[in-house]
């Protein structure tokens, strides 16, 4: 039944548009054709040098020194440099927890938060313990190449 509805409304839609269009095409005079031929020829010729122009001033912006204020932004540190330098949000509401002993309307997102931490708990501690196992399987193989295999 809804979809009846959309095939009607789209089929009048198309109706509207190929009628609407054969109007205009039909209305236009010579001097609106040569109007629309010289903006679509300028645009088509001065494209390709906009572009190269746009891309000039973007490499000059990208070559240029940032000064001081730039480098102590937050936007000019790369995402790169933040890499293993995850750390632990602290358990500030934990105290607040044993004072009160229902939820209310205002630490709503406690426990979503809590549990962020944990997961977060859990996934560097799996990354650490992996990290080690690949450091013993490592020492080991350096140390089995000393070995006597008789």
């Amino acid at each position: 039944m809804a979809s009846t509805a959309l095939m009607d409304n789209v089929s009048v839609w198309a109706g509207n548009f190929q009628h609407n269009l054969g109007e205009t095409v039909s209305k236009l005079a010579l001097q609106d054709y040569i109007r629309i031929v010289i903006i679509l020829g300028g645009y088509c010729l001065l494209r390709p040098y906009l572009l190269r122009l746009g891309g000039r001033f973007q490499a000059k912006d990208h070559e240029r020194d940032l000064d001081q204020d730039e480098m102590s932004s937050a936007a000019a540190m790369s995402p790169n440099s933040l890499r293993g330098q995850v750390q632990v949000p602290e358990d500030s509401d934990d105290e607040e927890e044993g004072e009160g002993g229902g939820s209310t309307g205002t630490d709503w997102g406690r426990n979503a938060r809590r549990r962020q931490r944990q997961m977060i708990r859990k996934i560097l501690e799996a990354e650490e313990k992996l990290r080690a196992e690949e450091a013993e399987a490592d020492s080991d193989k350096d140390i089995e190449e000393f070995l006597d295999k008789s």
